[in-house]
């Protein structure tokens, strides 16, 4: 065969990858190919790969319109930019799923600026850093992230801006233009003169999430979220602890304003002295409270509890800075140093931190009993979750 390069069937998913050009000369050897085999295979979802095709014409458009109306589950992954353009402009990507190829992108040896849970951030050079997943992440959650990235910017939450998804080694990553950027726990950790205008700009980058409302309807509720999260967990609760959980939780007012989810200092970037937010995954509606809880006390307190060195491994910070954020931070928050709003927010924290443990390290019992300790302490406390905000 001249224009099929190779074929995979797993799982009943035929990949065929073709290499050449597709013009008026070449479509019917290749459609005669393409047919010799999958007269062969016995499959569900046919794809083209059509990485090394540099160049598809007409007749070639014609060959793949003949195989979508033939194959109800058949897509095109991995299409040059140009051949990308070609079904573009055509209307081809507006009645089949076309994948552009993706620019792979070597970290090696490269600066990490950033690290968290799901994902690591490199600087590229001077101008660019790319954030690449730890884990196997479907291009549509990714493109979903993005999507959210750029609402929240246009309705003024200062996001920065993707200009492509990548490949980083078998990965998916995301690349950003950042000039002379750093991120806002090197600023922490290498000035502590300036501790008090870094929290001040910190906080101040949390009040514009939490006071800017969605016009979205496809955003999760954070209120849901948790409710949920506590049903997965209710088996570690007596009844009456369980009840009475989910009263306050469902107390919380409902509101309409973005909760980022996970607004640590590492997917804070500052950029001519301005603050920007680089990961929007866990972004969401809801109460502030879900957001005080989830970007201050978890990961600058919580984890840290359980886990001695973890502000120091994970974070890149003496724990005593990162109590002292949060502390501090809550009170500037709220304007309030009231102990028992700090506890109020440690129990939403803990019905999440609690779940987080169930689902990634389920294996963990020192942290699963710890946190269920402390909670079931501060749920005797309090009948309420109520900020005053």
């Amino acid at each position: 065969m001249f224009y099929v390069k190779n074929k995979t069937n797993v799982d009943k998913k035929l990949i065929i990858y073709l290499k050449g050009e597709i013009n008026s000369l070449t479509a019917s050897e290749v459609e005669k190919e393409i047919l010799s085999i999958i007269n062969d295979e016995n499959y569900d979802q046919l794809i083209l790969n059509l990485e090394d095709i540099t160049y598809i014409s007409s007749a070639g458009l014609r060959v793949v319109l003949r195989l979508k109306q033939s194959h109800k589950n058949f897509s095109i992954e991995d299409a040059s930019s140009s051949v990308y353009d070609v079904f573009q402009m055509t209307g081809f990507t507006n009645i089949m799923d076309v994948k552009k190829s993706l620019v792979k992108i070597d970290v090696t040896g490269c600066e990490i600026i950033g690290e968290g849970y799901f994902s690591i951030v490199y600087r590229l050079d001077k101008d660019t850093i790319v954030k690449a997943y730890r884990k196997d992440t479907d291009i549509k959650e990714v493109e979903r992230e993005l999507g959210m990235a750029k609402k929240a910017f246009i309705l003024g939450i200062p996001t920065a801006i993707s200009f492509d998804i990548v490949k980083v080694n078998d990965k998916l990553g995301v690349r950003f233009e950042m000039l002379d950027s750093v991120s806002l726990r090197d600023l922490f950790r290498d000035n502590p003169d300036k501790f008090d205008e870094l929290l001040d700009k910190y906080i101040n980058l949390m009040k514009i999430i939490n006071k800017t409302e969605s016009n979205s309807n496809d955003l999760p509720n954070a209120k849901e979220r948790w409710i949920f999260k506590l049903n997965e967990i209710k088996n570690d609760f007596e009844e009456i602890e369980f009840k009475k959980l989910s009263k306050m939780l469902n107390s919380i007012p409902n509101r309409n304003t973005f909760v980022h989810g996970d607004c640590h200092f590492k997917n804070i970037m500052s950029q001519n002295d301005d603050l920007l937010l680089i990961d929007m995954d866990t972004l969401s509606v809801g109460h502030p409270i879900f957001e005080l809880a989830a970007g201050l006390f978890i990961p600058y307190v919580a984890f840290e509890e359980d886990s001695p060195g973890n502000c120091e491994s994970f974070l890149g910070v003496k724990k005593e800075l990162a109590y002292k954020i949060y502390s501090e931070g809550i009170t500037k928050y709220l304007n309030n140093s009231d102990e028992s709003l700090k506890d109020k927010i440690k129990i939403v924290g803990y019905i999440h931190l609690l779940w987080w443990n169930s689902v990634n390290e389920p294996d963990n019992l020192v942290r699963h009993n710890g946190v269920l300790k402390r909670l079931k302490e501060l749920i005797k406390k309090y009948d309420d979750l109520d900020l005053g905000i």
